[in-house]
């Protein structure tokens, strides 16, 4: 098995097995260390929570029927309307949403459409849809380079229309590969060599896949070496969800290259909505981003008159409960005591807990050396 990593990862970086027939230089390439820090590298970016990069490859895997493709549905609805968490996690960039199905039929596919989005649905969730390329005989198979040349093709198309997608979902690995052995680590490299190359060029993509007889992911172990974070979802333990009446499943997080969220095990409900359309609920507790800087986002991104019932429907809360938001909002400065104004240390904190949408104000150092540590 180490040699067959060794050999892959050999393939992918481009070396050819033999002797090359013209020696290609590594010396401009090299820096030290001084160089890297000088350098104008940007910043890293994320897409949601502190796991998630905006250029990114990562996984979810579960058992068959657990809920995984409803779970990949769930964060694409999330990234396409700019909604401020998903299942706890903060997501920070709100764009379009590249879903590639494997498996579902169209009928499905507007079902579960229709759960998400209602019948207003969304211009900037794109699907790229199993049924029709099945039936003109031209199924997509990520282990062909043609395949990944009209992939590329179709996100600079995108690209042109202004619609370049956050996040690239692959649903799933199983149904989207043809003609190899998943299990061996020398037939993956051809997948691992498209997937590293759109995380270079800055996309952040998700694999959707199965889990083995024991519980792991399903095929070649190489394929995890890269990633950079793995979720798994799971049936709960006997007793986890009792508070639970709807279809659940339990999270977990086994790998992460980056900060770990504050929530990494734990459980989900899928709940219909009295409009029909499917809510992801987890215990608020969890939920990265406080309840009053929901409603002061809300406030901020306002075009309409104000009312406390109009905050308690766009964040689905109580009344009761947006009353005595802003009575927080109002004793901490963020809001005028008699309006919906928000004022500089507003500012500052909408900056403070949504970095990629609000730029940093002129008062913020100062509001900085406020804060106790």
């Amino acid at each position: 098995m180490a040699e067959d990593i060794k050999k892959v990862i050999k393939n992918i970086m481009g070396e050819a097995q033999d002797e090359p027939q013209q020696r290609r230089s590594l010396i401009p390439y090299l820096m030290t260390a001084n160089e890297i820090l000088r350098s104008n590298i940007p910043q890293k970016k994320y897409l949601l929570s502190s796991f998630i990069p905006s250029s990114s490859f990562g996984m979810v895997f579960a058992p068959r029927g657990i809920g995984k493709s409803w779970f990949a549905l769930g964060l694409a609805k999330a990234i396409a309307t700019g909604v401020d968490t998903f299942l706890g996690w903060q997501v920070h960039e709100k764009g379009d949403v590249l879903f590639i199905d494997g498996e579902m039929s169209l009928v499905d596919l507007k079902e579960r459409t229709q759960f998400l989005f209602g019948e207003k649905g969304s211009d900037k969730f794109h699907i790229m849809p199993s049924e029709q390329l099945y039936q003109n005989g031209n199924p997509i198979c990520l282990d062909m380079p043609q395949e990944h040349d009209a992939i590329f093709q179709l996100l600079e198309h995108m690209d042109e229309l202004d619609k370049r997608p956050k996040l690239i979902i692959l649903d799933n690995l199983s149904t989207l590969r043809r003609g190899v052995n998943e299990n061996d680590n020398s037939e993956a490299e051809r997948l691992l060599s498209f997937l590293i190359k759109l995380r270079h060029m800055g996309y952040a993509v998700l694999v959707v896949h199965h889990t083995n007889k024991v519980g792991q992911q399903r095929g070649a172990s190489i394929i995890e070496v890269p990633m950079d974070y793995i979720l798994k979802l799971n049936h709960p333990e006997k007793g986890e969800a009792a508070f639970s009446n709807g279809a659940c499943f339990k999270v977990e997080l086994p790998k992460n290259r980056n900060k770990d969220p504050r929530n990494r095990d734990f459980i989900c409900e899928l709940k219909e909505q009295e409009d029909g359309t499917i809510e992801f609920l987890v215990n608020t507790s969890l939920s990265e981003v406080p309840h009053e800087m929901v409603l002061l986002r809300a406030i901020a991104e306002c075009d309409v008159k104000p009312t406390v019932r109009l905050f308690a429907n766009r964040i689905n809360i109580s009344n009761g409960k947006v009353d005595k938001l802003l009575k927080i909002l109002r004793e901490n400065g963020a809001i005028g005591n008699n309006n919906y104004v928000i004022g500089t240390r507003g500012s500052c904190m909408l900056h403070e807990w949504f970095a990629q949408n609000y730029p940093e104000p002129d008062s913020y150092k100062a509001y900085q050396a406020e804060i106790p540590f």
